[in-house]
């Protein structure tokens, strides 16, 4: 939370543009991703979203960690099985003993791989570029239900909340433990922590829910943000078209 409200404070790109046209421009270039079949054009995606976010002042090397250590490794596990030959019949690629991977299924993880990580990466710039209350606004101004548009914004302040009370229960626990415990009774205590976090959350839901009613609350969730669309918004937004419809005509030409 603190990381990105410091990246959205920084006069970059993305930065500069309306919450609402930011989060469709981008929900665009994640569209247009999952439509290109070609795996070159794939990799030039992810080189855009590495230029977006130098664009924008993110830390390049950050950036593409967080996307290559979450998205990338967890397609990576997803679609690997399916290089085997058992899977994917067709040339053999690379033989080890009983594994053998063939090349139409080592392109088809490739292809899916760095699918998920261009996503991921446009995904990343509209949470580490947009303030938490600019983008409840933006989902708020883009007709989306009021009851979703809560949710999001109670979840956010709820794995706050939560994610305190469990660093108290461990520092509790440390400062009154004095030897160490069996393996066995850790794994017992932390079951029950976890038990006692879920019990917590949801007598804390009930409780919120119930002061925000009595406090006139009527499923809109009111925001101080004031939206304005500039001249900068709207040839971003022009940008963005023509460079989805040049990558899906590359794509079309390339083919897969």
């Amino acid at each position: 939370m603190l990381q990105n409200e410091e990246l959205a404070a920084r006069p970059g790109l993305l930065q500069r543009l309306d919450p609402r046209i930011k989060l469709l421009t981008l929900v665009l270039f994640a569209v247009t991703t999952s439509l290109v079949h070609s795996l070159w054009v794939l990799i030039a995606l992810i080189g855009v979203t590495i230029a977006l976010a130098a664009a924008s002042r993110v830390g390049i090397a950050s950036f593409e960690r967080r996307v290559w250590l979450t998205a990338g490794l967890l397609a990576l596990l997803v679609a690997a099985p399916s290089a085997l030959r058992i899977f994917t019949p067709g040339p053999v690629a690379v033989s080890l003993g009983p594994l053998v991977l063939t090349e139409p299924g080592l392109m088809g993880v490739a292809t899916l791989v760095t699918r998920v990580v261009a996503s991921a990466g446009f995904a990343l710039l509209v949470v580490w570029t947009m303030r938490w209350s600019d983008l409840l606004k933006a989902l708020t101004a883009m007709r989306l239900p009021d009851v979703v548009v809560a949710t999001l914004a109670m979840t956010q302040k709820q794995i706050l909340t939560l994610l305190r009370t469990v660093e108290q229960i461990h520092l509790a626990r440390e400062s009154r433990t004095l030897t160490r415990g069996s393996a066995r009774g850790d794994r017992a205590w932390v079951t029950e922590r976890m038990a006692f976090v879920v019990r917590k959350s949801m007598k804390t839901a009930d409780d919120v829910y119930d002061a925000m009613l009595s406090r006139g609350f009527t499923g809109a969730m009111p925001s101080l943000v004031k939206l304005r669309l500039r001249p900068r918004d709207w040839a971003w937004s022009a940008a963005s078209v023509a460079l989805c419809a040049t990558i899906l005509f590359a794509d079309r030409m390339i083919g897969p």
